[in-house]
């Protein structure tokens, strides 16, 4: 509910800012970024690829407003009981609604929003009927955050290290995600 209420503010205020002059080509910009991702909650796997991409508008110099789509292909797991193991595939699908900020004089683009994501660990066995208790398969709220180390002077396309931390509310356990991906901005 609470990214629901964040979702339409951010709205509400990109409407109104653009709203006397209406929207211009020029103010909207990509990215898109790729790198490691990590899953941290109780017996995650080792980690994998993350990636991302997505559109933003310029409401003022410093400041852009916009959505984010995310995968995170976050690894396996075996798991035994008995005489019997099956393989736990998990990832992430995400989409985020994110105002970023450029702070004056810092090399430093900084990103927060909610989240709406769809979690999954996937059973991949024959045993699976013995092992549905450790599947999860919900679309959940959360939050994102992002710091991006990337280059002042203006220019067409502009590369820099994004690190972010991402916190999803399943209903029976938090999941937080870790990124470090190169990302280009456009």
């Amino acid at each position: 509910m609470l990214g629901v209420v964040c979702l339409v503010g951010a709205a509400m205020l990109l409407i109104a800012s653009t709203a006397s002059a209406g929207p211009k080509l020029e103010a909207f910009h990509g990215h898109i970024s790729m790198g490691y991702g990590q899953l941290f909650t109780t017996d995650a796997p080792g980690g994998s690829l993350s990636f991302a991409g997505g559109v933003d508008y310029e409401i003022q110099p410093r400041f852009h407003a916009g959505i984010e789509i995310g995968s995170w292909l976050l690894g396996s797991r075996t798991v035994e009981r008995g005489t019997l193991s099956a393989e736990l595939d998990y990832s992430v699908l995400e989409a985020d609604a994110l105002a970023r900020w450029e702070p004056t004089g810092a090399p430093l683009m900084i990103a927060a929003g909610p989240s709406l994501a769809h979690a999954r660990t996937a059973l991949t066995s024959s045993a699976a009927p013995n092992f549905e208790d450790l599947a999860v398969d919900e679309l959940a709220p959360g939050a994102a955050l992002a710091l991006t180390w990337i280059q002042r002077r203006p220019a067409p396309v502009r590369a820099g290290l994004e690190l972010g931390v991402r916190s999803l509310w399943l209903s029976d356990a938090t999941w937080t995600l870790f990124s470090a991906r190169l990302a280009v901005h456009y």
